[in-house]
């Protein structure tokens, strides 16, 4: 309905430039990622010195994996934007597909250092991700209790969190944090998913069922959970 809308808004006014960048935010929103880049193109053709445009850009050229020219618009976005921590970690994720970890990580620093609210967290599960890739899980740690220390029920950061815990073969406290997402947002299958796995990990099988089976029940059309399921029964003598 939006796009429709900002679509009449450019018929009546051909060089609405802010009709442009919202079509284009819309289409992305949509992953109607083409769409999204003419319009997009279209803005910075009216105006070259859009700031809204630029940092959707990138949105659109990361999602089109044309990474030299995400790279490119997130400078422009920069130069009209100072300090922009979303660009910051716009940048990081670039680089992270470039599997440039070095420059990747530098971005994501930036990103943290310049969020004034110190409640964009985005920037610290990704540095958490590679801090754990590069086999650092007490630097991960840190970034995951930094962000559950502002925010106490942010299950992307619990999640992260569990992962370290995992890599720690600390499954306990993993399958905690598990919980824990589960108390926040009851009908998120994704988490019933994972902690079955970690129940599975730990040789607790009956604990995996219940889980698997409660992700079928959200779920249902997932094959994998089915196999998953299936080797925990194999497990209990459940043939």
């Amino acid at each position: 309905e939006a796009k429709a809308n900002f679509g009449k808004a450019i018929v009546f006014s051909p060089k609405y430039v802010d009709a442009y960048v919202k079509l284009g935010a819309v289409c992305n929103n949509l992953g109607q990622y083409n769409d999204a880049l003419v319009y997009l193109n279209h803005a910075t053709g009216l105006d070259k010195r859009n700031k809204a445009a630029y940092p959707e850009k990138v949105t659109t050229l990361l999602n089109l994996e044309k990474y030299d020219q995400a790279l490119k618009s997130s400078d422009t976005a920069l130069i009209l934007i100072k300090d922009d921590p979303k660009t910051y970690h716009q940048r990081g994720l670039i680089y992270s597909k470039l599997n440039n970890d070095f420059s990747a990580r530098k971005e994501f620093e930036k990103a943290i250092s310049k969020d004034k609210s110190k409640r964009y967290f985005d920037p610290r599960i990704k540095l958490a991700e590679l801090l754990l890739k590069g086999g650092d899980s007490q630097g991960a740690m840190a970034q995951c209790n930094e962000i559950i220390k502002t925010d106490d029920r942010d299950t992307a950061a619990y999640t992260m969190r569990s992962k370290v815990y995992i890599a720690n073969l600390d499954f306990p406290n993993a399958i905690n944090d598990i919980s824990k997402n589960i108390m926040i947002d009851k009908n998120k299958p994704e988490f019933y998913l994972r902690r079955g796995q970690y129940y599975q990990e730990f040789n607790q099988h009956t604990n995996a069922i219940n889980d698997f089976t409660k992700y079928i029940s959200l779920n249902p059309n997932d094959p994998k959970v089915y196999f998953a399921r299936a080797y925990s029964y194999k497990e209990i003598r459940g043939f």
